[in-house]
């Protein structure tokens, strides 16, 4: 036994040292071939760009995601503010005109200016732009007494409003400072320190319109649609805090600040305000004799609610007294990236039935639960069912109806999403603004409609509203009260 392990070590000996790679060698080469092959690789590479790719559409996703919340976000916020403002400017309403008494004045309010008459165009909003007024109403307009304003009369320049009635006299016997008095923060002259003058409270007319931005290409706006509001002002009428006319010659009377409302100052011994006469209403002659300390807005005309019949025939009965001035009284932009879906009959809004909200079709993406006007025979004005009801508008206790006929009336505004006309009452051709009105009780629905996918630059072709995108178009209403009070009629 020791014999053969002896040899067989000697073989093994002899063996190694035959062999062509020494130990060294061989460590050396099992350091060369060591790593990952380059299938390994391969498929490392695979897994890596899937995961990649995985994590970068999760990525946009979560992105683009994020963008069109923001846009519907952003549409809910601006809609709510909008509205928000409608609502409170018509807290001041004194009158809101519903679709008959709109109808009657349609050719006197500013779109129609150039189109119905001879005066300059307004390079905002006219009929071939395509405006539709939905809320035009009259309000209190609040002249600050503490606020300072200029005098219409350039030589006169500027004062505080409340103190413009005074006027200090150094030749009255003892010499007058009802003007410094008034004026000044000295507790010994001005107890209260704060302008004598009363409130001024005087009357302006305010429109609200839907106005479709197609084909506008503009760098500014959406090119969707737009509210915009517009506002004639009456004037500050002169008045003499001592109770004096513009004649008056003892000195006490701010007489060298009056004009008429041209502009023209009092002339002649005594000192008289120069009538101006309307060119427009041409039906019967048509003088304003006041004087002004601020001049009404160009073509405004006070209209008196205090005669026989309803306020709507008393309203109806406005027009403007001269041209009016765009420049003076521009439209201004509320809202933009209001949807701009043409209007069809399959988003509801077009049935003389009661309850049309349900004529709407889903697929349509939009549901206009307040149906057209209706006539009533025995009465000559329209009314309106659906906004007779509380859930979807103003809420009437007392409606007008064949077995009521001297219910009150409620009407939608525009009357007809149809008619495109420019001489009717949808130039527009929109359904993103309306308003059910009670006009007796100076009450008002407003519904507001926005585009969220317009925000985020989707083409018009492809932001049409379905069943499946109404997120994208939010809606909102408020019911607004009107708190003034001019003579009530219903």
């Amino acid at each position: 036994m020791k014999t053969l392990l002896q040899n067989f070590l000697s073989r093994q000996r002899k063996g190694i040292s035959r062999s062509p790679n020494p130990p060294f060698l061989r460590k050396h080469r099992r350091a060369s071939i060591s790593g990952f092959t380059l299938l390994e690789l391969l498929v490392a590479s695979f897994i890596a760009a899937l995961m990649v790719v995985t994590l970068l559409s999760f990525l946009l996703g979560v992105l683009d995601s994020d963008r069109k919340e923001t846009a519907k976000s952003n549409a809910q916020e601006e809609l709510q503010a909008a509205i928000s403002y409608i609502a409170d400017d018509l807290q001041e309403a004194t009158y809101i005109y519903g679709a008959d008494a709109l109808a009657a004045i349609n050719d006197q309010l500013p779109h129609r200016q150039g189109i119905a008459d001879g005066g300059t165009l307004s390079t905002e909003c006219n009929a071939n732009n395509g405006c539709t007024p939905v809320l035009v109403f009259w309000k209190r307009y609040y002249y600050d007494p503490s606020s300072t304003r200029s005098y219409t009369n350039a030589t006169s320049g500027s004062q505080i409003l409340g103190c413009m009635p005074y006027k200090d006299n150094p030749t009255s016997v003892p010499p007058t400072t009802a003007l410094t008095n008034c004026t000044s923060s000295n507790a010994a002259t001005n107890p209260y320190q704060v302008p004598y003058g009363m409130a001024n409270y005087t009357n302006s007319l305010v429109a609200y319109y839907l106005k479709s931005d197609a084909n506008l290409n503009s760098s500014t706006w959406s090119n969707t649609a737009r509210i915009l509001r517009w506002e004639l002002k009456d004037g500050y009428v002169w008045y003499c805090s001592t109770g004096g006319s513009i004649s008056d010659t003892s000195g006490n009377c701010p007489t060298s600040t009056a004009v008429n409302r041209a502009g023209a100052a009092a002339t002649g011994t005594p000192l008289t305000i120069t009538p101006v006469t309307s060119t427009l209403i041409t039906s019967t002659v048509q003088q304003d004799r006041s004087g002004y300390f601020i001049v009404p807005d160009k073509g405004f005309l006070r209209i008196s609610f205090t005669g026989t019949g309803t306020l709507s025939s008393q309203a109806s009965a406005f027009k403007k007294f001269d041209y009016y001035d765009f420049n003076t009284n521009p439209f201004v932009a509320l809202v933009d990236f209001m949807d701009d879906t043409q209007y069809q009959t399959n988003q509801g809004g077009g049935s003389n039935a009661a309850g049309t909200g349900s004529t709407a079709v889903a697929s349509a993406g939009i549901n206009v639960p307040i149906g057209k006007n209706i006539t009533i025979s025995g009465v000559t004005t329209t009314t309106n069912p659906d906004c007779d009801d509380p859930s979807v508008g103003v809420g009437n206790p007392n409606p007008l109806s064949a077995s009521n006929l001297t219910g009150a009336v409620t009407q939608r505004v525009p009357a007809d999403f149809s008619s495109t006309a420019s001489t009717v009452t949808n130039p527009s051709n929109l359904s993103s603004f309306y308003a059910c009105v009670a006009p007796e009780s100076v009450t008002a629905r407003v519904y507001l409609r926005g585009n969220a996918l317009a925000r985020l630059g989707v083409p018009l072709s492809n932001r049409t509203p379905t069943s499946t995108n109404t997120p994208f178009f939010p809606v909102v209403d408020v019911r607004a009260f009107g708190r003034s009070a001019i003579g009530i009629k219903q």
